[in-house]
C-alpha cells in the first residue's frame, strides 16, 4: 500500500462525524514491575525490565534524540502532571528543546507565538487559542504544561489540522483548496506500517459490532478506517518536521497510540526525515509486564476514575478495585474497596480494553454490565445499570 493522496479524503472526513469517533488516541497499554505486587509511585519512570530510570539519565538523551515522544489519555491528570516534570527535566540539559502538540491546530501558531514572544499571557491562551471548541478535554491539566514551557523558554507548535480546512475537505475536496491555503497539510498520507494493520483492523470490527447500522449507513469500510487513522499521524510527523530547527529537540505530547510500539507518529517521522533519532515514553497501567517493543521508556500512571465511578489498579495481574466515588453508578451498585474484577459480562478481564468495550456493548444493549467479583474469598456478580 502506498501513499494515499489527500484528495481521497474528500469522502471519508465525515465519517469522523458521523460515527462519532476519535480514533487513534483510545488505546492504552496494559503493559507491573516484573514479579512484585507492589507498584511503583504515580510518575515514576522504568524501563520494561523494570529498572527504575532517575532524572538526570533522562535530561542527558536531549543530545542524543531529534524527537522525544510523550503519550497520554487525555483525560488523565496523571499523564499531564508526568508530561510537565519531564519537560522541565529535559530543560535541564540545557540544549535547545522545542515542544509540539496535537491538542493545537498549526492555524493556531500566531497564538502559541505570541505567548512565547510574551503578547499573551497563560490565562488568556484557552480563549484565544478556541481550546474547547477544538480540543474540548480540560485545559487545567495542561495548564501546567504550558507554563512549563514558558518558564524554560521553549517554543510551542500546533502539530494538528485546523476543523474549518477538514470542514473544506470533506465537503468539496482538496482541489477546493487553493495551496496557499494548504498551509503545513502533508502532500500524501502514509498508511499504517503492516505490523499494525491487524490491530487497526481488530479496532474496526470492534466499532462495526457495536454501531452496525450507523457504520454502514455512512459506507464506513476497513480501508477508510485506515486512511482516517492516517491522517493524524502524517500530519502530525509532517507538522513537527517542518518546525524543528537542525539543532533542536522537538518533545511531541500526542495521544498513546500515536506514540506506542514505534507506529503512529513515530513510523511517519521515520518515513519523512533523514533517519531520525526518537525516544518514545509510553504510560502504563499496571498490569503485564510491558513489551520492550511498546516503546523506549515506560511512566506509571493509574487509571483514572472511569464513567462507572470506580477508581481501579493492577496487582499481581489482577484489577482491584481502589476507591469508589461518592453518589457514583458503582456505589449504587454495591462494589466496595478491595474487590477484584473477574470477569465483564463473563470476558476475563485480562486487559483494562475488556471492562470499557463491555460497558459500551452493555449501554448500547440497553442492559446491565454484569461484574465478576471476588471478595473475600467469595465470588458474586455484581449488575451495574447505566441511566
Amino acid at each position: 500500500m502506498g501513499l494515499i493522496p489527500l484528495r481521497a479524503l474528500s469522502a471519508i472526513l465525515a465519517l469522523l462525524t458521523l460515527l462519532g469517533l476519535n480514533v487513534g488516541c483510545a488505546r492504552l497499554l496494559s503493559p507491573p514491575m516484573p514479579e512484585t505486587a507492589t507498584l511503583p509511585q504515580p510518575g515514576t519512570l522504568f524501563l520494561a525490565d523494570g529498572r527504575h530510570v532517575e532524572s538526570s539519565e533522562l535530561a542527558a538523551l536531549v543530545a542524543s534524540h531529534d524527537f522525544i515522544l510523550i503519550g497520554e489519555s487525555h483525560a488523565n491528570a496523571c499523564d499531564h502532571q508526568f508530561q510537565t516534570e519531564a519537560l522541565g527535566i529535559l530543560a535541564q540539559s540545557g540544549l535547545p528543546l522545542a515542544l509540539g502538540l496535537e491538542m493545537v491546530p498549526w492555524s493556531a501558531q500566531a497564538v502559541l507565538d505570541a505567548f512565547y514572544q510574551g503578547g499573551v499571557e497563560l490565562n488568556e491562551l484557552e480563549e484565544k487559542l478556541g481550546w474547547q471548541d477544538y480540543w474540548g478535554y480540560n485545559f487545567a491539566f495542561y495548564r501546567p504544561i504550558l507554563a512549563q514551557a514558558k518558564e524554560s523558554d521553549i517554543p510551542v507548535y500546533g502539530l494538528n489540522v485546523p476543523k474549518a480546512l477538514l470542514h473544506r475537505i470533506r465537503a468539496d475536496g482538496l482541489d477546493s483548496i487553493p495551496s496557499e491555503e494548504r498551509g503545513l497539510l502533508p502532500p500524501a498520507l502514509i498508511p499504517p506500517p503492516p505490523t499494525q494493520r491487524a490491530m487497526i483492523e481488530e479496532e474496526y470490527h470492534r466499532h462495526l459490532k457495536l454501531m452496525p447500522d450507523r457504520t454502514m449507513e455512512a459506507g464506513f469500510d476497513l480501508e477508510r478506517f485506515m486512511i482516517i487513522q492516517s491522517l493524524w499521524d502524517t500530519q502530525m510527523a509532517h507538522a513537527a518536521i517542518q518546525h524543528r530547527e537542525a539543532d533542536e529537540t522537538m518533545v511531541i505530547l500526542t495521544g498513546a497510540a500515536h506514540v506506542e510500539d514505534g507506529h503512529g507518529i513515530a513510523y511517519r517521522l521515520g518515513l519523512l526525515d533523514e533517519a531520525p533519532r526518537i525516544l518514545s515514553l509510553i504510560p502504563w497501567r499496571g498490569g503485564p509486564i510491558p513489551d520492550p517493543t511498546a516503546g523506549d521508556f515506560f511512566f506509571y500512571c493509574p487509571e483514572p476514575p472511569r464513567r462507572l465511578g470506580m477508581l481501579i489498579t493492577w496487582v499481581d495481574d489482577q484489577v482491584v478495585v481502589t476507591g469508589v466515588i461518592p453518589n457514583s453508578l458503582a456505589q449504587e451498585a454495591g462494589l466496595q474497596p478491595g474487590d477484584v474484577l473477574l470477569a465483564a459480562d463473563e470476558t476475563p478481564i485480562t486487559a483494562l480494553e475488556v471492562l470499557h468495550h463491555a460497558g459500551v456493548q452493555a449501554k448500547t444493549d440497553q442492559r446491565p454490565l454484569l461484574l465478576r467479583v471476588l471478595r473475600d474469598g467469595d465470588q458474586i456478580t455484581i449488575p451495574i445499570t447505566s441511566p
